[in-house]
């Protein structure tokens, strides 16, 4: 580059630097008003039901949340569709929980979107229900994750088993 060309290009950076530290100061004499009104924390609406979580009266867990004997009795009952959201290697060296099917988390927003028919080829069970979901991993942190999500895709009384299956391996066994 030529000395003439690094002048000016020094020029117009150091000219736009100057004008964006003023600008993001509130510094510049025109732009008083409008530099300070764009300082101030955008308002946002949150909806009043996103903000409070619905807990049962009898023993003060969110609905949402499954334990143990309540699990059994969903899996006797059949009328549950489970799914692992644990990687297939866990699932390898682990096992699942009686009735269950794998859907890694990272695929789970992709697969709960599939047709029914598709979603039967793939897995060799009908797809959940928009009422029948009940979501589990190891330790019930990942199952939270996946509660959401199928919250965002319709899924409104899907559930999740907080245990987990470290939890129902120790119970089964002890």
């Amino acid at each position: 580059m030529s000395a003439f060309r690094v002048i000016l290009f020094s020029r117009h950076a150091l000219r736009c630097s100057r004008s964006l530290s003023r600008h993001y100061a509130g510094l510049t004499a025109a732009n008083t008003r409008f530099c300070r009104e764009r300082a101030q924390p955008t308002q946002l609406f949150v909806p009043q039901q996103a903000l409070t979580r619905p807990y049962s009266k009898d023993n003060e867990t969110p609905w949402t949340d499954v334990k143990y004997d309540e699990l059994k009795a969903l899996i006797k009952s059949g009328h549950v569709q489970l799914v692992d959201v644990r990687e297939p290697e866990e699932i390898a060296s682990t096992g699942l929980l009686p009735g269950a099917i794998n859907i890694p988390l990272n695929r789970l927003h992709i697969d709960l979107k599939m047709p029914e028919e598709e979603f039967k080829e793939k897995y060799g069970v009908a797809k959940p229900g928009k009422d029948n979901l009940l979501l589990h991993c190891l330790g019930g942190i990942r199952s939270r994750g996946a509660l959401a999500i199928a919250h965002s895709l319709g899924f409104e009384k899907a559930r999740h088993y907080i245990g987990g299956y470290a939890e129902w391996v120790a119970k089964q066994q002890g």
